[in-house]
């Protein structure tokens, strides 16, 4: 059956996937955003450049709302829409706030530093002067997808090449590995004996240890 809330916005998204994908090419996280106008047109795209610029602001959100601005010449965006592919964290919610847009659609939640429902609610803060509408889930297994695709490709590039090397048992002085006591440290470690709930073992999702963008 056809969600008649999200359905409108699937064909949005999917460009703000294309524009995510823009992203690793420069080693920043795939995170891409859309504005788009009162009457649907595409306004501006972005995607995340924090790394490619060494901007700390370089998040997809804030590199869209910029260049819609331009293309209107106005700092209000009144009656548009930002599409992007992972809830906005608490930066790009308030110029989300502060260019009043109208409305907020995104696709993966993110659980450790989301603020459009997941961990705050910026943009629908009522002590605030403006609230944008929310819309959330639109392609959202896509979007989590692209995104655990790229950390664990991150993870098993590092592992490939500084992971420890398995001793040879014929070597003199070598010997069998023993048991590794978990760095606390490490994103994703843990004590042996401890629980690992489903969506944490399977890598899904953005509330499973994966590094924020």
């Amino acid at each position: 059956m056809t969600d008649p809330v999200r359905a409108p916005w699937e064909a949005p998204m999917r460009l703000a996937l294309e524009e995510a994908a823009r992203a690793p090419l420069t080693g920043d996280v795939p995170v891409g955003a859309v504005v788009l106008a009162e009457d649907g047109a595409v306004l501006a795209t972005g995607h995340n450049e924090r790394e490619l610029t060494g901007d700390p602001t370089g998040h997809a959100e804030v590199l869209a709302l910029r260049r819609a601005a331009a293309a209107l010449g106005s700092w209000r965006l009144t009656g548009c829409t930002l599409v992007v592919t992972l809830e906005p964290c608490t930066m790009c919610a308030g110029a989300l706030v502060l260019s009043r847009v109208d409305r907020v659609v995104y696709g993966a939640r993110d659980e450790k530093a989301g603020a459009a429902g997941s961990l705050w609610d910026v943009v629908r803060d009522r002590r605030l002067n403006h609230r944008p509408e929310v819309i959330h889930g639109v392609l959202e297994a896509e979007c989590a997808r692209q995104l655990t695709a790229f950390f664990r490709g991150a993870r098993g590039g590092a592992a490939e090449t500084t992971g420890p090397q398995t001793p040879d048992p014929q070597a003199p002085g070598s010997q069998a590995p023993g048991p590794r006591t978990p760095d606390p440290q490490t994103p994703g470690s843990q004590a042996p004996g401890s629980e690992t709930s489903g969506s944490q073992a399977s890598g899904e999702g953005l509330g499973n240890g994966l590094p924020g963008r």
